[in-house]
This record gives structure tokens, sequence and C-alpha cells, in this order.
């Protein structure tokens, strides 16, 4: 092999000759010149979720938010908000930073997917759910502590309203069954995966009566790789295409819906004193001639223009134009 290298003296000849043919010097780039944009790559963290897919999953939990705000006021009676905060990617021993110690803890299955999630409440809204379903106002504690094991059985009871709301937001892309498997109260002492495999933490802000706290979902990214190509944005966008029948449905139902209408025309202005002498007979005359446009408006809004005519024994309005933009 020996043969093959080139030895110090061969090297400085090449470098020479190539000095003396004008490629001593890398040539730097014109101004014009496009220039690759270098972006930094952690290979201990890399991404398993596409930014398509994690819009998509923004929106599906976005509509979890909002039917679980509608379900939670008539379970526990009392005004109920739950509002999506974040949808990000990171190792699962930073989320598990990021908990509270102590916190309720619940593991669920996802069959048929195979793998665990986690869903936490933090204390500051887990022990006023507690109290509203033992009949009180849901009240805070004063100092942290863990939930106990009644506690963690009562919480079930709501835990199982956002798991039905969990599972219908999911149903477009797959029937999850998901049953409660696990329950601890120190974030530290659950493992559902390798403290560097990625997951996704789905972060709610929950408002219950006066009690406001955080509630957390954390899907494993490998989890969810069965089913990752099945995202798709439009499939969550609030712009859909509404079907004819609905349409026709939502008109029909409309056309039967009343509206004020009402014919405007011009009074008049009279002194206090004159006012105060009307008496029945008396006849005021107004400002609005009888060739004069009159207004028509519906519900309170302009919509038309007419001219005064008599039907019969009765005074109408026959509508001669459409107001239409700023008129």
């Amino acid at each position: 092999m020996s043969k093959d290298l080139l030895t110090t003296e061969e090297m400085s000849s090449l470098l020479e000759s190539g000095a003396a043919a004008g490629m001593g010097a890398m040539p730097g780039p014109a101004a014009g010149d496009k220039r690759r944009r270098v972006v930094p790559y952690d290979f201990r963290r890399p991404d398993r979720v596409s930014k398509e897919q994690l819009r998509s999953l923004y929106l599906l939990h976005d509509l979890f938010a909002h039917s679980l705000s509608s379900s939670l006021p008539i379970f526990l009676r009392a005004i109920s908000e739950v509002t999506l905060i974040s949808v990000e990617q990171q190792a699962y021993v930073e989320y598990l930073y990021g908990l509270p110690d102590p916190t309720a803890i619940f593991t669920l299955a996802m069959h048929p997917l195979q793998g665990m999630a986690i869903l936490e409440l933090n204390p500051s809204i887990a022990f006023p759910v507690i109290d509203r379903m033992l009949g009180g106002q849901g009240e805070t504690i004063s100092a942290p502590r863990p939930v106990t094991e009644i506690e963690q059985r009562i919480l079930e009871g709501f835990l199982k309203i956002v798991i039905d709301d969990l599972r219908e937001a999911w149903k477009p892309l797959v029937e999850l069954d998901l049953q409660i498997t696990g329950r601890e109260t120190r974030p530290q002492m659950l493992q559902i995966v390798a403290p560097n495999e990625v997951v996704l933490a789905i972060v709610f802000q929950v408002q219950i009566g006066e009690a406001r706290g955080m509630m957390s979902l954390c899907l494993p990214a490998i989890t969810l790789e069965p089913i990752l190509q099945k995202f798709n944005q439009s499939l969550y966008s609030r712009i859909r295409e509404v079907p004819a029948g609905q349409t026709r449905a939502l008109l029909d139902s409309m056309a039967r819906v009343e509206f004020p209408v009402t014919a405007e025309i011009t009074g008049t202005k009279a002194a206090v004193d004159d006012l105060m002498r009307l008496a029945p007979g008396d006849v005021l005359r107004l400002e609005h001639a009888v060739t004069e446009a009159v207004s028509i408006s519906v519900g309170g809004v302009a919509k038309f223009e007419g001219s005064l005519v008599a039907r019969g024994k009765r005074m109408a309005v026959q509508i001669t134009r459409t107001l239409r933009g700023e008129e």
C-alpha cells in the first residue's frame, strides 16, 4: 500500500502546480450567488414529527378543547373553559422536569396503538375538581400535597369525561380505546419511554369556576408513528366544504325565522307647548312628501327604498330599489 501514498515532495509539487494554474485558492461566491442556508440539527433530539403534522395535531386538540369546554359545565355544574396552550415535541425527560411535584398523573393505554400516553392534572385544578365532585364550591388547598388513592379514584370520574371527548376528537384518524392503566404522583417515578425519546407535549389551561390550572397530555412519537401519515391539516380545518343537503336544510330552517320590517318616513318638529296641546282629532303635518322615497329597514338595518302606495283601505310601500354596500 505504501507505493500508492504520495511523498512529501510529490504533495508539494502538486500544490505548486495548482497555484500556478490559478487554483491555489477557492473562489469566493459572487455577490449575486445564492448561498445555502445552514440549519442546526441536533442528532440527539431528531424531529420525529413534521411541522405540518404538528399543525394538524394542534387543530385536532383545539377542537377537543372546545368540546371539553361544553361537556364540563354539565358534569361539574360550574362555568368551565378549556384552552389549548401549546403543542411541542421534546425529550421525555424534559416533559417530566416541567411537571410540578407532586401532581396527579394517569397513564392511558391507546389500543390499537402500542405504548402508553400520560394525562396529567396540576394540583391547582385537581383539588378543586375533587371538591366540586364531593359537593363543595371547588376550593383549592393551602399547602401542596399528593392526591390520595381515594382522591385518584374520584378524579377518574372527571377523567372519563375528558377521555370520551378525546376519543371523539381522534375518531376521524383512528378509533382509540383509551383506558386508565396506572396512577402516579411523582413525575420522576414514571417511565413510559426512554428519557431521550421524543414525545409530544400538549398543554391546556383549565378554568372551573374561580379555580384555574394546567392539564397536559404526553404522547410518545414512537406510539404515533403508524398513523402519522394520516394527519392532514385539511381534515381539521375550520373551513370545510358543506354538503349541499346540509345547506338546503339550514336555509329551510332559516326561512321560518321572522324579522321586523319597518318603513320609515320623515317626521316633523314641534314645540313642547304644541305637543302639550295635542288632542284626539288633531292633524300633525309631516315633512315627508308623498313622492319622496321611503327607507325600509329589516331588523333595524336599512335594506330597501320604496314609494308610498295604497292597497285597498291600507297604506303600503312598494319596493323600488335595493340598498347595497355603504348605502
